[in-house]
């Protein structure tokens, strides 16, 4: 493992005054531009990272782990956490918690905190924006200081890191797999998750299902959020026959349940309904609703295991991918076979 490298490491290295660097790195007047550019160069070179936390004390370590989940009202990332903190205080850590709010510059900000309060290691579940955009510098810059990355749930295979996810693809496939065998033939997909990794599996899953069963299916699909789930959806059914339907996380599917029933449709009688995540809405709503259970507590557990595992192995090697398999839990929503 290299030594960290310091102020003065990087004053030496320049052969300039400790003074002149820090300044130079906190971009102060006193400073030229040009100065301020070699010293910031050197820096990233050298990979110098501001360790406010761990100044003063002996160890390199803070045995904490930053966690960066884009959303804490889905149950499903609330229930990653709780897999988490129980994985990290068996080993002895602690968690520091950021949301991204789906913001890629949250998202930013977020990781520049970590970096800047010393965790020893960040696990995180990319937002839809950094999804959609592919903007992944900030993440390397999290690489290139050698801090161990985990992501989970929606990851980038750009990024030369370890990732935990589920198998989105077999959960909705084995989803509209059910509903084609219960006797579905008009089968829609709503996704509240559009140009993430996880919505792009789940929608290639159900389109791969309703092809194998009969290539003459017609793949039906709502992108909404669910600010406007109700109008959207409400103006899909207006103009389409349906007879089941594959939402992408738990509230989407209760939402859609009310919508149907405004609509003058019942659940599972006229329409069978499917959705993601196995939380308490799903199994304590009426009719308690079939779902995809995503193992979330487990995914949580892993990533930081896995996390761990890279801290005290800091050796190169190629990227890990972590799938886990999902479970269909059949309720009241959907007709029985």
């Amino acid at each position: 493992m290299s030594t960290k490298t310091t102020l003065k490491g990087i004053a030496e290295h320049l052969n300039l005054s400790i003074s002149t660097v820090s300044k130079a790195l906190a971009d102060s007047p006193e400073i030229s531009d040009s100065t301020k550019l070699l010293v910031k160069t050197a820096a990233r070179q050298l990979k110098y990272r501001p360790n406010a936390m761990a100044r003063g004390l002996k160890s390199s370590r803070t045995n904490t782990l930053g966690v960066v989940i884009p959303n804490i009202m889905h149950n499903f990332f609330a229930k990653v956490i709780v897999g988490m903190e129980e994985e990290a205080t068996k080993n002895g850590y602690s968690l520091v918690t950021c949301i991204s709010n789906e913001s890629l510059e949250k998202e930013k900000q977020s990781l520049h905190m970590l970096s800047d309060v010393s965790v020893d290691a960040i696990i995180i579940s990319l937002t839809s924006e950094t999804q959609e955009t592919n903007e992944i510098e900030h993440l390397k810059d999290i690489l290139h200081y050698d801090i161990p990355l985990v992501m989970f749930d929606r990851a980038n295979s750009d990024l030369a890191c370890d990732s935990v996810v589920i198998n989105d693809y077999k959960g909705a496939y084995d989803a509209a797999a059910y509903l084609l065998k219960t006797g579905c033939r008009n089968i829609a997909f709503l996704s509240t998750l559009n140009n993430t990794s996880v919505g792009n599996k789940r929608l290639s899953g159900y389109q791969a299902a309703l092809s194998d069963y009969d290539n003459t299916l017609v793949p039906k699909v709502v992108y909404t959020k669910l600010t406007s789930l109700e109008n959207d959806l409400g103006t899909f059914i207006e103009n389409n026959d349906i007879d089941g339907l594959i939402t992408t996380d738990e509230s989407s599917a209760i939402y859609s349940m009310n919508t149907l029933r405004i609509k003058g449709k019942q659940v599972p009688e006229d329409v069978s309904v499917i959705g993601f995540t196995d939380g308490n809405l799903a199994r304590n709503y009426f009719p308690s609703v079939t779902t995809v259970k995503q193992q979330a507590e487990i995914m949580g557990k892993k990533a930081v295991q896995i996390a761990l595992k890279n801290l005290n192995n800091k050796d190169q090697h190629e990227p890990v991918q972590e799938i886990i398999e999902t479970e269909l839990v059949i309720r009241n929503s959907t007709k029985t076979i």
